[in-house]
């Protein structure tokens, strides 16, 4: 009888760590428009933080509170799995997924690069930081939550907080590595800069930096791929269900992303072509083929001009 009761503690505790493993770091989250001036207080088991940012000329507010138990969960999780990264912040920052679910309801009118541009548009405004003047190490690679609570970070720590949230908006999205980067790209009907990875198309999403929107490619980044890895899609309820184990969707293991090893041949980021430029150059081409045909018309004067004196001599010499 005992044993059966230490079995029941055992099962019973370990449900509830990989329970709370799962749940939301994010207790409350609102995005209103507008700039809110005061942000969600501090109490001794949360953590207030309110970011504010511009998209389309108007300002939008988010103010979220953070579980600080949770959040000092990872401190000292394993950090070298980018994917995995980006699966756990999916199900750590969901209530953040469904508020920009909110907001996207509340903008009907708004089309689907609008909806991921918003989103970018909210990680750019968050401040560029080296990991080694945050954290003392380098490479230090940030949980999505912990980017939130950090205020900022790196091209890798932002990339893996714009993945958990398109991940859980169920977009279609892949890491793109490029010497010294890392980047998102997002599958759809969209123009610009892309790469194009086992006959999916991914256009370059900037995560760092303000105004950069789908497709867009920085000037200073570079259009050699190193690597892709692409990420499951995976869209969050829209609703909280608490009380269940959420379990995270089985992908194909990726390979070792440490070490990023150049593709034979190597992929390259296709830039979208100016309109001018293609514009010229189809006048271009039809210049020259007009040229072209007067140039045979001439010739063809010519060798009857030729043909018909040669006639007319030879019959005058006969008389």
């Amino acid at each position: 009888m005992y044993m059966r009761l230490l079995i029941a503690l055992l099962l019973g505790s370990l449900f509830i760590t990989v329970n709370s493993t799962a749940e939301d770091a994010l207790s409350a989250v609102r995005i209103v428009e507008g700039i809110v001036q005061q942000r969600p207080p501090n109490t001794r088991q949360t953590l207030g933080k309110r970011y504010v940012w511009n998209f389309k000329g108007r300002s939008y507010t988010v103010l979220m509170t953070i579980d600080i138990e949770k959040y000092n969960s990872y401190d000292g999780k394993e950090r070298y799995d980018i994917p995995q990264l980006v699966e756990e912040g999916r199900t750590t920052i969901g209530n953040l997924t469904r508020e920009f679910q909110n907001v996207f309801k509340r903008h009907r009118g708004w089309s689907r690069q609008d909806r991921i541009d918003f989103v970018l548009s909210f990680v750019q405004s968050l401040p560029y930081t080296h990991d080694d003047v945050t954290t003392g190490y380098d490479e230090f690679r940030r949980y999505a939550i912990e980017t939130l609570i950090e205020g900022g970070g790196d091209c890798e720590d932002t990339t893996i907080l714009v993945g958990a949230i398109l991940r859980g908006l169920g977009e279609k999205t892949a890491l793109i590595f490029t010497p010294g980067h890392i980047a998102l790209g997002v599958s759809g009907n969209f123009s610009g800069a892309s790469v194009t990875h086992n006959g999916t198309t991914y256009y370059y999403c900037e995560t760092t930096g303000t105004g950069w929107t789908v497709g867009d490619l920085p000037p200073s980044s570079g259009t050699e791929v190193t690597h892709i890895i692409p990420l499951t899609s995976s869209k969050i309820a829209t609703t909280p269900q608490p009380n269940r184990i959420i379990t995270p969707t089985p992908r194909t293991p990726s390979p070792e992303i440490t070490t990023p090893t150049p593709q034979t041949p190597p992929i390259k980021i296709t830039p979208e072509a100016p309109k001018s430029e293609t514009q010229a150059g189809a006048k271009s081409k039809s210049r020259l083929g007009t040229a072209i045909v007067i140039l045979f018309i001439l010739i063809g004067l010519g060798i009857s001009t030729v043909y018909f004196l040669h006639r007319a001599f030879k019959e005058q010499r006969e008389y």
